[in-house]
């Protein structure tokens, strides 16, 4: 372990032995220039009881000690050498670690992680034969520092020089270039940032100079022809350029901040080894043309760029770790923010969001509906770390965003630099929840029809925390050290596998085709793409169908062969052996909602809970079935029997509307909608319909009460909705249109405006009827689902201690 020098004394004697940094300690007049930075970085400030830095911290370390380590993420620390030097080892594709550099004193290092969100590049340590001394510098400092023009300078050279080189590290392991070359490469290469919307180059202009693109997205666009696409990091332009003169064929607009090293043509004319090296080798990453990567298809181009294009303006190709929901198969429980609740005691997942249409396979009709509801998607570079004053929001050790209670003071500036809400403040000290500890009250909960009742209003503005997602990773029961993969709890209690926590570069196709190979980033630790290959759930979907066939097949043969009543082993029959298997089956079955009740531990996911649920229920049932027979006994035996026939009737009228309503939702509702939000606008619409009824103008009282009010609330309009793929807009441009004789003979043009506020009004209410009808459909099953269900344990019970009883006469 390093030695901390405790003595403020000796971090501002370092303070003051470094050119970047020494201005800090400027004086003028006898006092500090900068004195309540110095304050803050050095010794640490308290705020009203709430305690702000210090952000610096002085090391020694020993000889052959490491500092940081490559691969290790450690966004929110950076270093200065202060005394003595560091060695600089890169590791080699057949893992061995090769000193490439050193750094002396008043060098920084590290603050490529900080400013890029990348894991270190390379691994730093004290040289073996002495020690060095190191100044850590803590992200929060950064908006401080950059007052110091010389600070911003360091650190503006030392991020692009460090950039070059890592960029020319890549380049070596990716092609043959010698250490000769690498040095000339770097002297000829330039580590440029730019912006959102900057030009890269213009069609028509001369190629002058090539573009290794690092990190980004560009727009390639050609004026004459209309035509567009989009490409990622991975490719070199201009390779063309370096052996003869030539212009860009089109244009290229970076469409948010990247990262690219520029190598001027100029300079390469002077080093022919250099220049026909990267010609030759450059051009394997040379960009597809304009358009190749743009199906042809009739109806599938088109919408490949529109979800390209959506998903890098919205900002999802650039998360680490992205939650995402199939809206055709999410059922509209919200079981996974009850799970989120759960586990942390205040949910942290809003099941609203950025939705994206695009197509999952190359055909214009395999439409899928995505939703990435508000929570953290553990950013590439993320702005919400920009404005921590204490440090508390950064990156840990695997790499995900997340918040130290301890040192939070609940400011709220981490939450609003955020661009998708996903961060929240809530009290420090939460309300007690009513505890459920009696038998009764267990019962209760575990037959429970209705939703959870929401978690208390957050309602106080003092000693607040700022909270967010943190892919569980604090949740030891969930993830036990050790643990091979991830899980988290919105994912594991998801009871459909509608929500999965994915690679965006992995699970959107079309952006891992635009994304070229000669920059290959580390990414965080996903869950497996289960909307794309779930085995398990393929493996139990075979287990199923096989045992169910199976254990009926045999059931029936023996019911042929020995009948109810003739024993076949010891006093066994085939009226024991069906029931007691059916038995097995209703016991298994209940299994699902106890599951159901835990959220806090590694038990599987829900989904093949649920699956196995359902198989199970098909067996019990098919075995109860041929355990009555044709004749149904007596009253007790009657009524059981019913009431199992009931629970299986439900069942699968409830798998039915699993399946058929979200993809009707899905079909008819562009942006997913909660259905809070939709009885609130269906009331906003009902009052507007009323207001206009009630208008003082006879002729446009008379056609919305006679005419359009009964033409957009007949049953066959809401029929409409379900069996025609159309979107809003299309569908009042339609009902407009039935309407417009109506409007031309109104007089007066308020009277006309009126009318077409009615008619918009009547149509979007009934297209929100249909909404919130599937919506209830979703859940209407269920009581009398749950009420048969206990009926019929109840009776079943009293039904084996019967048997019990008379068999033992």
């Amino acid at each position: 372990m390093p030695r901390e020098h405790k003595s403020r004394r000796d971090v501002l004697n370092a303070i003051k032995e470094l050119p970047s940094l020494k201005d800090l300690l400027s004086t003028h007049d006898g006092h500090f220039d900068h004195e309540l930075d110095l304050e803050v970085t050095v010794y640490g400030r308290n705020y009203g009881g709430k305690k702000v830095g210090p952000y610096v911290r002085l090391f020694t370390y020993q000889p052959g000690e490491s500092v940081v380590g490559e691969g290790e993420w450690g966004g929110n620390t950076f270093y200065v050498v202060v005394a003595g030097f560091v060695d600089v080892f890169v590791r080699t594709p057949d893992n061995r670690d090769i000193k490439v550099a050193e750094l002396r004193a008043g060098t920084q290092f590290g603050e490529m992680s900080v400013l890029a969100g990348t894991t270190r590049s390379a691994t730093i340590k004290a040289p073996e034969g002495s020690t060095a001394q190191v100044l850590e510098i803590q992200r929060p400092a950064l908006r401080l520092l950059r007052k110091l023009n010389a600070f911003g300078e360091s650190l503006d050279r030392s991020y692009r020089e460090h950039g070059r080189d890592a960029i020319v590290e890549d380049l070596k392991s990716t092609f043959s270039l010698t250490p000769e070359l690498a040095v000339e490469l770097k002297r000829s290469a330039m580590f440029r940032v730019f912006s959102k919307n900057h030009v890269l180059f213009r069609e028509g202009a001369a190629v002058d100079r090539i573009f290794l693109i690092k990190r980004g997205w560009l727009r390639r666009s050609r004026e004459a022809e209309g035509v567009q696409d989009f490409l990622g990091k991975g490719y070199s332009f201009g390779v063309e350029g370096m052996m003869k003169p030539g212009a860009w064929p089109y244009s290229a607009t970076l469409m948010g901040r990247s990262e690219l090293m520029e190598i001027p043509i100029a300079n390469l004319r002077k080093h022919v080894a250099l220049r026909e090296t990267l010609a030759r080798e450059l051009a394997r990453f040379a960009p597809p043309a304009l358009g190749s990567k743009v199906s042809t298809k009739p109806g599938v181009g088109q919408k490949q760029l529109a979800a390209q294009q959506s998903l890098i303006e919205t900002g999802l190709v650039d998360a680490t770790n992205l939650l995402v929901m199939d809206m055709d198969l999410c059922v509209r429980c919200g079981n996974c923010s009850m799970a989120c609740h759960q586990i942390h005691g205040q949910s942290r997942l809003t099941r609203r969001g950025i939705q994206v249409t695009r197509l999952d396979a190359p055909r214009a009709s395999a439409i899928q509906s995505v939703l990435a509801p508000a929570v953290c998607m553990h950013c590439q570079d993320p702005e919400c770390l920009t404005g921590c004053p204490t440090g508390a929001i950064g990156r840990f050790g695997a790499g995900q965003i997340d918040i130290d209670a301890k040192t939070c003071i609940g400011c709220g500036d981490c939450a609003s630099q955020c661009p998708y809400n996903a961060i929240s403040l809530i009290s420090r000290k939460a309300k007690p929840a009513d505890a459920k500890t009696g038998f009764k009250d267990r019962l209760k909960d575990y037959l429970r029809v209705r939703p959870e009742p929401l978690p208390p209003a957050v309602d106080t503005t003092e000693d607040l925390v700022a909270v967010k997602c943190n892919l569980c990773s604090d949740r030891t029961s969930l993830n036990p050290p050790g643990s091979k993969t991830p899980a988290y709890s919105c994912e594991e209690n998801c009871p459909t596998g509608a929500l999965a926590r994915i690679n965006p570069h992995e699970y959107f196709t079309e952006i891992g085709a635009i994304e070229g190979l000669m920059m290959l980033d580390q990414a965080h630790a996903t869950g497996r793409n289960i909307h794309k290959s779930d085995p398990p759930r393929r493996t139990m979907h075979i287990v199923g169908v096989l045992l169910t066939v199976l254990l009926a097949g045999l059931a029936i043969v023996g019911l042929q062969r020995f009948g109810m009543g003739d024993r076949i082993l010891g006093f066994l029959n085939m009226r024991w052996i069906t029931g007691l298997v059916g038995l097995v089956g209703i016991a298994g079955v209940m299994t699902y909602p106890a599951r159901r009740q835990v959220y806090t531990k590694r038990k599987g996911p829900l989904r093949y809970w649920l699956l196995a649920h359902s198989y199970l229920g098909v067996i019990a049932g098919i075995m109860i079935l041929l355990h009555g027979g044709a004749d149904s006994g007596g009253l007790l035996t009657t009524v059981l029997m019913i009431t199992f026939d009931l629970v299986i009737a439900t069942g699968l009228f409830g798998i039915v509307c699993y399946i058929v309503a979200p993809r009707l939702l899905t079909k008819i509702e562009g942006s997913p909608l909660l259905i809070d939000d939709l009885t609130q606008r269906r009331s906003e619409l009902q009052e507007r319909l009323a207001e206009i009824g009630s208008s003082p103008s006879e002729p446009l009282r008379t056609i919305v009460r006679k005419k359009v009010i009964p033409r957009f609330v007949a049953f066959g309009y809401l029929i409409r909705q379900y069996l025609k793929r159309e979107e809003l807009d299309d569908l009042l441009e339609s009902a407009k249109q039935e309407f417009a004789a109506e409007s031309g003979a109104l007089a007066a043009e308020k009277d006309r405006k009126a009318l077409e506020r009615a008619i918009e009004s009547a149509a979007t209410l009934r297209r929100v009827d249909a909404l919130i009808y599937l919506h209830r459909l979703l859940k209407i099953w269920l009581p009398p689902h749950v009420i048969t269900t206990s009926l019929m344990l109840a009776l079943m019970i009293v039904h084996i201690i019967q048997v019990i009883y008379y068999a033992s006469r």
